[in-house]
């Protein structure tokens, strides 16, 4: 019934200030390379530098993460483990040029982020100095698709394989499906229902972003044009110019193009996971794809910005009544969120990924 389900998913509770230096001045022509990030001192730390891929593109965009002209107050990037969060945190940096930080290394009252990523409430990686953080960017994913890949992180940390390398085999999904289910669909429905009930979108404070929208070629650079002008709006924060966003787009969503195959990931510190206390294990699993480019090794060109997973991919699936309660459960939040006449946006995304698992319903029902 909708009150049991309403019962077991809980309530949640309640650039152009940036230096002209920071671009750089790409030709019309196809034979001159420009870089993404090229090799320029951090202006924070000598002794580090911050580089991308040198990939020839026609796009302006900003050589190096700088620290802002003004103290800026970050906005909040909440997502559900396993949405692809890195993909975002990355979006972020090339947008504005300036660092984005995570709930787990920085306060979020530095002044110098753009964004802070976080999987609260569902790991409780609260920013500490959130204060003064009125604004997000929430990041939804299917959970068709964003519980297998936190599955997927799970199999990875309890094997001590680096993260984003390897997907789980389909045993292990299957056990840990079994075992997490009810919870981790809750976690999901909690997670948004908290984003969504503590930060107003018709004061502009929320925006929704969905993965699948990110990182379609039709809809993904439309996407990352809407992120834009949000960014925008804080206070000391500019971005790249509209006709460049979609070669932002290109080259973060779509880094394999320009990555090729020498793509590495390296634990923060050089640590392996038995060296870790349990806050970093967690930010092992948090962080896996994300390198924040103030404390990771000089060169980073080789660095992918998100899974690298290799291997055979496995189909994971849910039996027929996971389905049916996730279907229930989007449905019951597409129709609060309907209700409150406000939330088109967010209720698109809701129905997109019903008819996906109507989908996969139908399927599971001819077998």
């Amino acid at each position: 019934s909708k009150a049991g389900l309403e019962k077991m998913i809980g309530h949640a509770s309640t650039a152009q200030l940036m230096s002209t230096a920071l671009l750089l001045a790409c030709t019309t022509y196809l034979a001159v390379n420009t870089y993404f990030f090229s090799s320029i001192e951090n202006p924070r730390d000598n002794n580090s530098r911050r580089i991308l891929n040198t990939t020839p593109i026609e796009c302006q965009l900003p050589q190096i993460l700088q620290e802002p002209d003004q103290t800026i107050i970050p906005v909040y990037a909440p997502s559900y483990p396993g949405s692809g969060s890195g993909m975002t945190h990355y979006l972020y940096e090339a947008l504005t040029g300036l660092e984005a930080g995570n709930s787990y290394n920085n306060r979020g009252d530095e002044g110098i982020y753009v964004a802070l990523r976080t999987h609260y409430p569902v790991l409780y990686n609260y920013a500490k100095g959130a204060s003064k953080m009125d604004r997000c960017i929430l990041h939804l994913r299917n959970p068709l698709y964003a519980l297998p890949s936190y599955a997927s992180q799970r199999f990875e940390h309890v094997n001590d394989i680096p993260t984003h390398t390897q997907h789980a085999p389909l045993e292990f999904w299957i056990q840990w499906r079994d075992k997490n289910f009810v919870e981790e669909i809750k976690n999901w429905a909690k997670h948004m229902q908290y984003w969504v009930n503590n930060y107003d979108n018709t004061q502009r404070k929320r925006i929704v972003i969905s993965y699948e929208h990110l990182i379609h070629e039709e809809t993904g650079p439309e996407e990352t044009a809407f992120i834009a002008d949000f960014l925008r709006e804080g206070d000391g924060v500019s971005t790249v110019p509209p006709e460049n966003v979609p070669c932002v787009w290109d080259r973060v969503v779509n880094y394999e193009k320009y990555a090729g195959n020498n793509r590495k990931l390296i634990n923060e510190g050089g640590k392996t996971r038995g060296m870790m206390n349990e806050e970093e294990q967690h930010r092992w699993i948090d962080d896996g794809d994300v390198r924040t480019l103030s404390s990771r090794p000089n060169d980073l060109s080789n660095l992918a910005v998100g899974s690298t997973r290799g291997g055979d991919k496995v189909e994971y699936i849910f039996t027929r009544h996971q389905l049916q309660t996730i279907s229930d459960i989007l449905n019951m939040l597409k129709e609060k969120y309907q209700a409150k006449g406000n939330e088109d946006r967010l209720v698109k995304i809701l129905d997109e990924y019903l008819v996906e698992v109507g989908e996969k319903l139908r399927e599971a029902s001819t077998e």
